[in-house]
């Protein structure tokens, strides 16, 4: 009566550290590693029940203990089982530390190709949402991650190993896209606590905690190859005086943006969103080993036009991402950034938090290279030329807005879109004034490998998309109007479709459901009509053996319901 299902999906879990809880622990330990259906063989059960003895009644060492069973790849083994007994056998004064001798020995069993991957973690802020996509471009700057017969592209590997620490449950699920891929993990705090300890005895990462020694200055000279630093206090200035550092990586919650100086040259990553340089071509010229840069630039630096071309020469640079503070409204201060920059051989992803707009030269047929450019972020009023897609083959995510007031739609030359043959993520922004009475219609093709597009359009009164619109928030009290008319041909790569306040959008047209590869709907604040056409939707995949196929409705209280 305390604890009604109110039917919300809300669960309590009791936990105890009194030993004789050990059945429950065995009940949760058995269910973990053969499942609620099967039960566990007869020769498993004393060595079994032991372990979760040994467990202390901690449901998170429990379930470590099961992903360590679960990876050695024979649960049937009574050698692994025993194996596991001993090394976890409760020989601690106390249960805290036999819990993180339970841990340590997880960390110790995984494979070599996991280690530094899993320690890696501990280099984000306690108790947040890590971004996988940058979990993963830091994994590959480090050289983490080595290609295999499975899998040729490294992100897609960084994507399996992260799965496999889910699966040992040393990472938490934060979040899922709609596609069912990792948006953001977690790790609990014990695991942390080991990864840091583990860190620092294997000489891989240091912690650095701002001082008080000096009001506004910070010095660091810890010999340690990756340098991990957190300040909670304001600072204005900071000096890395260790010459053998090689990775630097600032948290992102700083509340100063402290300008940094750094002796060594011999620096590879710098991931310091939140802090900044005067002279960038200083910082460019003396890390010439750059691999990974994600930095700051405040309004107005001197060398801050200069930074484009830097990168276009820059022998070694793989990724960059800049963030720009800018002080005037939006579009005023977009960078004029020269199509040299695609020059950069071995850049594989450019993320610009604000936008740029890429400039084109006269002789721009005369071009013949092929970038190796993976992702771009945020270009402005990008032109698809012919030569252009000839040098952005290699495209999977492309970001682009348009300011539409002194514009054609023609002039951006959308007709070409579909010969991007390896984008899988599109993302397109369409501004207008409120006074401009605008009307176009959406007639193109979209590349066939296409899996994600995101279309938004402000600032508009009339709309007309044709064969398009797969996630299209819009703001709720504009007069728009929409017609939708696709077949199954034109997204055959489509696996999840969202709609966010749609409300002009009475049923889906009859090519969604006939998508093979279809699995999740998502539907935030639509019409009844619509929901109703999703549900048809799903019996139609269900009886065509399309088991797996979801959908997922948001109303206008916040609460959601999964069909």
């Amino acid at each position: 009566m305390l604890f009604p299902d109110d039917g919300n999906g809300s669960r309590i879990l009791l936990t105890s550290r009194i030993l004789e809880l050990a059945g429950q622990s065995w009940k949760l330990l058995r269910e973990r590693v053969f499942g609620q259906q099967y039960s566990c063989p007869p020769q498993l059960v004393e060595v079994g029940k032991k372990i979760a003895k040994d467990c202390g009644g901690l449901p998170l060492t429990i379930v470590v203990v099961a992903g360590l069973v679960l990876s050695s790849g024979n649960v049937m083994s009574e050698q692994v089982w025993g194996n596991i007994s001993e090394n976890i056998s409760s020989r601690e004064p106390t249960i805290a530390l036999q819990c993180s001798k339970i841990l340590c020995f997880s960390y110790d069993r995984l494979p070599l190709r996991l280690k530094p991957c899993f320690l890696y973690i501990a280099a984000f802020p306690e108790d947040s949402d890590i971004d996988v996509s940058k979990l993963i471009r830091l994994w590959v700057a480090e050289g983490f991650l080595k290609p295999n017969h499975h899998f040729k592209c490294l992100e897609d590997v960084g994507e399996r190993y992260l799965e496999d620490l889910v699966e040992r449950s040393l990472v938490l699920v934060s979040k899922k896209g709609p596609d069912g891929k990792l948006e953001t993990v977690g790790i609990h705090d014990m695991l942390r606590e080991i990864c840091i300890t583990k860190a620092e005895e294997e000489w891989f990462f240091h912690h650095h905690v701002r001082s008080k020694r000096y009001p506004y200055k910070e010095f660091i000279e810890n010999p340690y190859r990756r340098l991990k630093i957190h300040i909670i206090e304001r600072c204005s200035e900071l000096n890395i005086n260790d010459l053998s550092v090689r990775s630097i990586l600032f948290d992102e919650s700083l509340l100063s943006f402290p300008s940094l100086h750094v002796r060594s040259r011999h620096v590879c990553i710098l991931d310091a969103p939140r802090a900044y340089s005067e002279n960038i071509s200083y910082v460019f010229s003396t890390f010439v080993n750059l691999w990974y840069f994600a930095f700051s630039l405040s309004s107005p630096p001197s060398s801050y036009r200069e930074l484009p071309v830097l990168i276009s020469k820059h022998p070694n640079l793989e990724t960059v991402v800049v963030r720009v503070f800018l002080n005037y409204g939006i579009g005023r201060n977009i960078l004029e950034v020269p199509y040299e920059i695609l020059k950069a051989w071995k850049l594989r992803l450019l993320i610009w938090e604000t936008s740029f707009r890429l400039t084109y030269p006269s002789d721009i047929g005369n071009i013949v290279y092929e970038s190796g450019l993976q992702t771009i972020e945020t270009v402005i009023d990008f032109i698809f030329e012919e030569e252009m897609i000839r040098i952005l083959v290699n495209l999977k995510k492309l970001k682009v807005g348009y300011y539409m007031e002194n514009r054609n739609w023609g002039d951006f030359n959308f007709d070409r879109l579909s010969k991007l043959l390896n984008l899988e993520d599109l993302e397109i922004r369409m501004y207008y004034n409120f006074s401009t009475d605008y009307s176009m219609t959406w007639k193109h093709v979209f590349p066939m490998g296409l899996k994600k597009l995101y279309l938004e359009v402000g600032k508009q009164r009339k709309v007309n998309f044709l064969n398009s619109s797969i996630s299209i928030p819009m703001p709720r009290k504009l007069d728009y109007l929409l017609k939708w008319e696709m077949e199954k041909e034109h997204f055959p790569c489509l696996e999840s479709l969202i709609l966010d306040r749609a409300i002009w959008i009475d049923k889906f047209p009859s090519g969604v459901g006939e998508i093979d590869l279809l699995q999740y709907i998502e539907l935030n604040e639509c019409k009844i009509s619509l929901v109703d056409s999703a549900k048809q939707i799903q019996r139609h995949q269900h009886e065509n053996g399309n088991d797996a196929f979801r959908v997922r409705v948001i109303d206008y209280k916040g609460e959601n319901v999964l069909f």
